[in-house]
């Protein structure tokens, strides 16, 4: 549940509650205070009869207490009744009182009271004084009524008002979670509309402080991976100029000494050095056949030489000729005129390591190689249909634990704000995708 609606039901819970306490305190009230009239109109009414019988004619009684009855016609609070010997002679009759709730008339009804008057000169009659609560209660049911809706249109007003501040409230809180969002995703270029209230105003501008400093560490921490990766790319050139300057020589003649000691050998019947020749030549030439490897992986000559697609097009030939039963597509037309130094170097690297993981550790017998660009983005996937992933030597983004080949590459993406993800395919086997911000990145590139 959002804060909003927990806000709004609170307020709501607590308007409620409040018309609840109101109601009951008023129906106490109202309750006290047809008591009273009640009271006060008996006492009022069986005071009037008193003098009345006081003054009672010596003729003409009957007349005389007739419109001594009747004079309390329509009265709101009394009834008079004339009873002789038991039974009802003449009564008054009360005003009529507007609907009322029959829950709400036994809610307020006092108990029933009267008062009964009698005179010396009227043997066998008297006069009963009654007290009558309809049309009290009806005005209690009034007041009430209008109240409660004076309270519920006053209580609608404030929810409504309440709603439009919230609203007001909400939409800079959705603009700063919308912020918080981009920078947790990355986009340290997302920055907040100063709009709202005064204290939102000063969290958007804290929000963009801090956005903006982040933005310029994250800048210079690119520049300097890029550097670190320079720098990186450089001593791989420099141990692969020392292998092939130093070792390359120092192998040959290692390999000529040795068959020129088989030979001699040969020559003079001593078959046990001349095998120790063939066999010191054959490790010789084994060394040489790795050195020349590891010179291929530290300086790829092709891809320097002849650029991007050429590079990875003797990557596919290098692995065809390795395992007979692979099919290497390709599909990277968009890489013909290359994307820049840095970037080509990323890219044919990725490839480089996805072609080895599918090759020699997965088995794969199919892989597909993808470079697309759209709209200013580029992107690049191996898929394959080999083993697989092994989830339980995962890392908590899905790479290998000891995948010291794609956490290299990680580093590489991460210094041209790409991403890089590994992840299962459906069919079966391992997609390695990239997305590298091309465009965007092209001028700071350049800048740099």
């Amino acid at each position: 549940m959002s804060l909003r609606v927990q806000f709004f039901l609170s307020v709501v819970l607590a308007l409620v509650i409040s018309l609840t306490a109101e109601a009951a305190i008023a129906c106490w009230q109202a309750r006290q205070s047809v008591a009273n009239e009640m009271h006060k109109a008996l006492e009022a009414g069986d005071h009037i009869v008193d003098n009345a019988l006081l003054s009672l004619p010596a003729t003409g009684t009957d007349a005389y207490l007739q419109r001594l009855v009747h004079s309390f016609d329509d009265n709101r609070h009394v009834r008079v009744t004339l009873m002789d010997q038991g039974r009802q002679r003449f009564a008054s009759s009360v005003a009529a009182p507007e609907a009322v709730p029959g829950w709400f008339v036994e809610l307020l009804k006092p108990l029933p009271d009267r008062r009964v008057d009698s005179s010396p000169l009227l043997p066998g009659f008297y006069l009963v004084v009654s007290s009558d609560p309809h049309n009290e209660i009806s005005e209690s049911w009034d007041q009430l009524r209008d109240g409660t809706i004076s309270l519920a249109l006053f209580s609608l007003l404030a929810l409504g008002l309440l709603l439009l501040a919230m609203a007001r409230i909400q939409a800079p809180l959705k603009r700063l979670g919308a912020g918080f969002a981009a920078v947790g995703g990355g986009d340290y270029a997302a920055r907040v509309k100063p709009d709202g209230p005064r204290e939102f105003l000063r969290l958007a501008e804290a929000f963009n402080r801090m956005a903006e400093r982040l933005d310029k560490m994250e800048s210079a921490n690119a520049r300097m991976s890029r550097q670190m990766l320079a720098i990186q790319d450089e001593e791989r050139a420099d141990l692969a100029r020392e292998l092939h300057d130093e070792m390359g020589p120092f192998l040959f003649a290692m390999r000529v000494d040795a068959e020129a000691i088989e030979a001699s050998a040969q020559a003079t019947s001593q078959d046990v050095i001349a095998a120790r020749a063939r066999a010191l030549g054959e490790a010789v030439t084994h060394i040489q056949r790795h050195v020349r490897l590891l010179l291929r992986q530290l300086r790829p000559t092709d891809f320097t030489d002849f650029g991007l697609t050429a590079g990875i097009e003797n990557l596919a030939a290098f692995w065809r000729r390795h395992i007979d039963d692979i099919a290497i597509e390709l599909d990277i037309a968009a890489a013909q005129d290359g994307f820049g130094a840095d970037i080509d170097a990323t890219i044919y690297r990725l490839v480089q390591e996805g072609l080895t993981n599918a090759a020699r550790h997965g088995g794969a017998k199919h892989v597909r190689i993808v470079i697309a660009t759209d709209d200013g983005n580029l992107s690049v996937t191996v898929d394959d249909d080999g083993v697989g992933l092994a989830s339980d030597a995962n890392d908590s983004a899905g790479f290998p634990n000891n995948g010291l080949g794609l956490k290299g590459m990680r580093e590489r993406l991460a210094s041209l704000d790409g991403k890089l993800s590994l992840s299962a395919r459906p069919s079966g086997g391992t997609r390695l995708a990239a997305k590298i911000p091309w465009q965007r990145l092209r001028s700071t590139l350049e800048v740099v």
